[in-house]
């Protein structure tokens, strides 16, 4: 009897074991590569997760979190965005931007969530310090590390808001121009019929 026992606890916590590694295998990611991570991204940027907000949920293993942007390398986006992050990743993530570290962000749509998540997870949150990547694959720290200098010129987040507000300076100015036109077009129209109607009564 106290055999039984002994094979059945022995069995409960190897099956409790497979379990385990089952979970944790089903939120693992394929390694890609980095060529293919840049060219699935339709938003590059780097900044920070703003942990402090409260997450949004998706139908996938990602959770939307504000995104304080720093540079723009792709893509028309706001100052402030919301960014997936894999719910299994915001520990070490935090972690290290408690330190001083920040994200390279390379983000694609996705189907389960109404966010933009990074690119095959892992492989699209590339991390930096002082400019430097951090990675323990050499190849692909030096790949990283090259497409951050092939960059012609970051695109600030200023400068960004600041090509935005030009823009917005130069709808009000034809706006104003369209006005005045228009007005001025009334005011000829509106003398003409009372000089027409002075002339013919």
């Amino acid at each position: 009897m106290r055999n039984l026992c002994y094979i059945l606890l022995f069995t409960s916590f190897f099956l409790s074991i497979m379990i385990i590694n089952i979970t944790v295998s089903a939120t693992s990611w394929v390694g890609l590569k980095p060529q293919d991570v840049v060219e699935r991204a339709e938003v590059i940027v780097t900044g920070k997760y703003d942990f402090s907000t409260k997450p949004k949920p998706s139908d996938f293993v990602f959770q939307g979190l504000d995104f304080n942007v720093i540079n723009v390398y792709k893509g028309d986006i706001s100052k402030q965005f919301m960014a997936g992050i894999d719910y299994n990743d915001v520990g070490w993530a935090e972690e290290f931007q408690s330190k001083g570290g920040e994200f390279l962000l390379f983000l694609e749509k996705s189907e389960d969530a109404d966010f933009l998540i990074p690119v095959g997870s892992p492989n699209g949150m590339v991390q930096v310090t002082n400019d430097k990547v951090e990675h323990p694959d050499e190849e692909r720290k030096t790949f990283f590390e090259d497409f951050l200098k092939a960059q012609p010129e970051k695109t600030s987040v200023s400068k960004l808001d600041a090509h935005k507000q030009g823009q917005n300076d130069e709808s009000y100015i034809l706006l104003y121009v369209a006005t005045g036109v228009l007005v001025g077009i009334g005011v000829v129209f509106l003398l003409y019929l009372y000089i027409r109607k002075k002339i013919f009564h």
